[in-house]
C-alpha cells in the first residue's frame, strides 16, 4: 500500500533523497567558507555578549543560520518535486518561468519555501514571468504563488500584487498568492494532502538515512510545529 494516494513512493523517496543531498551540500559550502559573506563584528560581538559565549561558539551559531538559509531554496524545490509528481502535474524544472503546471485544469504555479523568501525585486520578477506566461501561452491560464509556509496560519488567496519603489503591479484575477495547504488541497484533492506528507516523512528520511523514525518525529513537538503553522480544517 503506498504511503500517500497522491503520490508514487518512488516518486516520494526520489524527492526526498534530493533535500537530503541538498542540505547536506548546504552544510558543507558554509564549513568551507563561513566568511563568503562579511559577518558584521559588532554584531558578533554584542550578540556574544549577551549570550555569554565565545566567538567560537557564535561562529557554530551563525554557520547553522548559514546553512538554514542556504537549505530553503532547496525546501521550495523539494515541494516543487512532490506537487510536480503528483497525477496531472508537469514539473517545469529549475529556472524557468514557471515551476509547475496542470494541462488540465490549466493552473500554473511558482512554489516558494516561505512568504518572505523573495524581496521587492524578486516578487516583481515572478509576478512578470508568470503573467507574461499567460499572456504568451492562454490567457484563460491561472497563476498562483505558492506560499509552503504562510505568514499567518489562517489560509488564504489573495491578489498577488507586488509593488517596488512605489510602483505596484496591475491587479489580475487571474495572478493569486496562496498558502501551501490550500494549494497542496487544490493539487491534490485532499484537504490534508500537505498534513499527511508531513506525517510520512519521518519514515521516509528515516529510510534514506537509517535512522529510527520515532526519533526523528519526536513525541508530540513536531506535531506541534505543524500545528502551528496551519489552522487545521475542520472538515476532511
Amino acid at each position: 500500500m503506498a504511503l500517500l494516494a497522491f503520490i508514487k513512493d518512488g516518486d516520494l523517496y526520489t524527492s526526498a533523497n534530493r533535500l537530503l543531498e541538498a542540505a547536506k551540500h548546504a552544510a558543507e559550502h558554509v564549513d568551507t567558507n563561513p566568511y563568503r559573506n562579511v559577518i558584521d563584528p559588532f554584531s558578533a560581538l554584542v550578540d556574544a555578549a549577551r549570550q555569554k559565549i565565545s566567538l567560537e561558539k557564535w561562529m557554530g551559531q551563525e554557520k547553522a543560520r548559514q546553512t538554514q538559509k542556504g537549505f530553503q531554496n532547496a525546501l521550495g524545490d523539494f515541494h516543487q518535486d512532490v506537487l510536480g509528481f503528483m497525477p496531472g502535474w508537469e514539473n517545469m524544472g529549475r529556472g524557468g518561468n514557471i515551476d509547475i503546471r496542470n494541462v488540465e485544469k490549466k493552473i500554473i504555479a511558482e512554489v516558494k519555501n516561505k512568504h518572505n523568501t523573495m524581496n521587492a525585486r524578486s516578487a516583481i520578477n515572478v509576478y512578470d514571468n508568470l503573467a507574461g506566461y499567460i499572456d504568451f501561452n492562454d490567457k484563460s491560464l491561472k497563476a498562483y504563488l505558492v506560499e509552503i509556509i504562510p505568514k499567518k496560519t489562517k489560509p488564504y488567496e489573495l491578489p498577488f500584487i507586488p509593488s517596488e519603489r512605489g510602483t505596484q503591479r496591475q491587479r489580475r484575477d487571474n495572478l493569486v498568492k496562496v498558502d501551501g495547504r490550500s494549494f497542496y488541497a487544490l493539487a491534490s484533492g485532499d484537504k490534508l494532502a500537505l498534513d499527511k506528507l508531513y506525517k510520512v516523512l519521518p519514515k521516509v528520511l528515516g529510510d534514506i538515512m537509517r535512522l529510527d523514525p520515532v526519533a526523528l518525529s519526536g513525541s508530540e513537538d513536531f506535531k506541534d510545529l505543524f500545528e502551528r503553522a496551519y489552522i487545521t480544517p475542520t472538515t476532511k
